[in-house]
């Protein structure tokens, strides 16, 4: 394989003895998203989150199932924007993401800290482990759009969003000044090298409009965006004003609620040229898993991982249970470390702390929190 090698076999005549194995990773079982849209931004600040939430509102509006996966692992702020406060809950099939009150579903990590306000303090691995999570376990069933929103930059992240999930392309956020759009260039750039279809581009802070007559005010002096488009032949697809209405609906989590017409035009181009479809993503068996539960003495999901004193492992293969165990636990053992050793694959749990879902994130232990009630009904519903 050449060193200009894009890594796009589809579209490839060179005879390579090994062609790269494919880095996507498999939705959740019980899921069916038909479009997977990313939302980046070269830097942070310009209002990603926000084109992100109200995007889906307009799409969510048209009649289409939406959906927001919050890859912004460190700086999560959909949730807030929507008014969703409780936590995610989980059961046998995988994670439950949040639900807004227009039927938005939502997952992002602050459905899982014990604490909004408590930050992420994981190393990339960690994080990367994290939102390929939320891809893979959780049960986002039947969805039209997803919405991507990633972190700003071309860190760790976006890069594995490109190269893991089947995106069908991706909207890049900017603002007027000249110094992000250079930084906008940045990300274009990447997602040329990555292969990865742009949409186009949206420009929030565009102006301020006077209340009074109208006229349009460029507070951050005047835009690039079109400058930009035009030198990589993308489409402008919206331009967002400063309008106190905008803040305040954030601020309230009253996103839904929201009227404004300035990305109509965007979302009629998506409704028109990414109709969905069936995804690309094959839905697939587990083959072969091991399954551990923290258990009380009733045998019930034990609502507290750290304090667990039994654990109920047990082996799938091809969906079929095939061994069950149970470890008691010593006063002082850890059970992270017990889990590590059996070499567990993906834990069923109630509670658990951000240090402990860290540990096992690195530990490549995929982990459903949440789960409450009967330890075999759990597994037993991953065994259909």
């Amino acid at each position: 394989m050449g060193s200009s090698c894009n890594h796009d076999c589809s579209s490839c005549s060179t005879g390579c003895a090994e062609k790269p194995k494919s880095l996507i990773e498999p939705c959740n079982k019980y899921s069916n998203v038909k479009k997977l849209i990313g939302v980046i931004s070269g830097k942070g600040g310009v209002g990603k989150s926000l084109i992100t939430s109200y995007t889906t509102v307009l799409m969510n509006r048209m009649g289409y199932k939406t959906a927001i996966l919050d890859a912004d692992i460190t700086g999560p702020s959909i949730p807030k924007t929507f008014g969703i406060h409780e936590k995610a809950l989980g059961n046998e099939q995988g994670i439950l993401p949040a639900v807004t009150k227009n039927g938005t579903k939502l997952m992002s990590v602050n459905l899982l800290l014990e604490s909004e306000a408590m930050p992420v303090l994981w190393r990339g691995p960690v994080i990367v482990g994290a939102v390929k999570q939320f891809w893979t376990d959780v049960v986002w069933e039947d969805v039209d759009y997803m919405f991507v929103d990633m972190p700003p930059g071309t860190g760790d992240v976006p890069l594995t969003v490109f190269q893991s999930l089947p995106l069908d392309g991706i909207i890049i956020v900017t603002s007027p000044q000249e110094l992000v759009s250079m930084i906008v260039e940045k990300a274009v750039n990447m997602a040329k090298a990555m292969n990865v279809p742009i949409i186009g581009l949206v420009e929030n802070y565009s102006y301020l409009e006077c209340e009074n007559c109208g006229e349009k005010i460029s507070v951050f002096g005047e835009s690039h965006v079109e400058e930009v488009a035009a030198k990589y032949g993308l489409k402008v697809l919206g331009k967002v004003p400063i309008n106190p209405n905008i803040a305040k609906a954030v601020d309230n989590g009253a996103i839904e609620d929201l009227q404004g017409d300035w990305l109509d035009d965007m979302a009629s181009y998506l409704k028109e040229n990414y109709v969905p479809r069936e995804s690309k993503t094959k839905k697939v068996d587990i083959k072969k898993v091991k399954i551990a539960v923290p258990c009380d003495e009733d045998n019930n999901v034990d609502q507290h991982y750290n304090k667990a004193k039994k654990v109920c492992i047990c082996e799938l293969e091809d969906n079929k249970l095939v061994a069950r165990t149970i470890i008691e636990l010593e006063d002082g053992q850890d059970i992270t470390t017990e889990l590590v050793f059996n070499k567990i694959t993906t834990l069923i749990c109630g509670g658990i702390s951000q240090e402990a879902m860290a540990e096992l994130f690195d530990a490549g232990i995929k982990v459903i929190p949440g789960t409450t009630g009967d330890v075999d009904v759990a597994i037993s519903s991953l065994a259909e």
